[in-house]
């Protein structure tokens, strides 16, 4: 007990004489936090849109007021097309519409009446958007107008949608709980990842092979004091959405920091698992660099759909802490505790965790072989 005692109180003097585990411990998180909260918006927002109208028809007037009173869309009239092509081509306009000026002539007459829309196709997804938004104007201006509405039949079915979860649709409401699962993943990593190479590099690790410590002893006091500034990490993280960035939370508190705290031993033992393969710190960071945010960040759900990923990557993400941790989180922030998501993830980080610990235990035996000989 004297030896892991010992261990732990050298390892929480390495973390105060060394101030960059403090800064990546809380720092870090906070400038990511504040890039997601600010930078990072999956929410719609207003579309740019030209408008060019040769029909002088008053009735169309109704059909202007609807494009302009659309919370997506923000309009600007022109009176020459090829200016407002020009607009598009210079990025200053997403889209534009040109109404013919016979365009009230057909609808009066029950013929088909063409619109033309001009979406800028560099951005997809925005050509879409700015698609689907006129067509849901216009269709809304016929259902509505007492002079067309007799030109379209109104829905069969109609529906009423409501939204169980996340009822105002704002993207950060899961956009900054669950980049609580890359920052901690980041954090862990980067915490453990230098811990034994520094070892190597200043020289001290022969002097601790050369005491009565077993591998049990280095590895825990490897892990327990990281654990325990990644946890106030972790709680300073939770802090930071709830009471500043006024995130909504319906879980249990406790269970979240149960289930962080299994996260956590995963994070640490990927780290100390990199850090007991390599001798320079260099190298051990880029590789914490490596796999802490890149694989958190595209194969983990975050941002995009496991689900529509190619088979391979779909696999690959079973083996991934962060793909757990954040289908937990999430639903902790936004639905509440679920029994069955609570466990199946729990047990599959505990696994995770233990199978990390013990390559860690395996690394470090083989690095006290190597020293044994020299």
């Amino acid at each position: 007990m004297n030896i892991y005692l010992a261990l732990i109180k050298k390892e929480f003097y390495q973390i105060i004489r060394d101030f960059s585990s403090i800064l990546i411990a809380f720092i870090l998180p906070l400038i990511i936090l504040v890039l997601y909260r600010y930078g990072v918006n999956l929410d719609t927002v207003k579309i740019t849109l030209g408008i060019k109208n040769d029909d002088i028809n008053p009735k169309l007037s109704t059909l202007m007021n609807s494009f302009n009173h659309s919370e997506y869309i923000k309009t600007s009239y022109f009176q020459d097309k090829e200016k407002m092509y020009d607009e598009i081509k210079n990025s200053n306009l997403k889209g534009g519409i040109i109404i013919p000026n016979n365009f009230t002539q057909k609808l009066l007459n029950k013929q088909t009446a063409d619109l033309f829309v001009i979406t800028d196709g560099s951005e997809a997804n925005m050509a879409n958007f700015t698609q689907s938004y006129c067509i849901q104007i216009v269709t809304g201006w016929l259902l509505n107008s007492s002079d067309f509405k007799y030109l379209t039949k109104p829905p069969l079915i109609g529906a009423d949608i409501r939204f169980w979860y996340n009822q105002d649709i704002n993207s950060h409401h899961f956009i900054l709980p669950g980049s609580l699962a890359v920052t901690m993943n980041l954090i862990g990593m980067l915490l453990t990842a230098l811990v034994i190479s520094r070892e190597w590099e200043r020289g001290t690790i022969e002097a601790l092979f050369a005491t009565k410590i077993t591998k049990m002893n280095l590895l825990t006091g490897k892990y327990i004091p990281y654990f325990i500034l990644g946890m106030l990490s972790f709680a300073f993280n939770i802090f930071l959405c709830i009471a500043i960035f006024k995130i909504p939370f319906k879980g249990n508190i406790l269970i979240l920091l149960a289930v962080g705290a299994l996260y956590l031993f995963c994070c640490l033992g990927v780290g100390l698992t990199i850090s007991s393969s390599y001798k320079e710190q260099f190298s051990a960071s880029q590789m914490a660099l490596s796999f802490g945010l890149l694989p958190a960040l595209m194969l983990s759900g975050l941002i995009y759909p496991i689900s529509s990923m190619p088979k391979f990557f779909q696999y690959l993400t079973s083996i991934l802490p962060p793909r757990y941790f954040i289908t937990f989180i999430q639903s902790e922030f936004m639905a509440g505790t679920i029994p069955k998501i609570v466990v199946i993830n729990s047990i599959f980080l505990l696994l995770l965790g233990i199978a990390l610990a013990f390559i860690v235990y395996n690394n470090l035996d083989l690095r006290l072989e190597k020293c044994k000989k020299i």
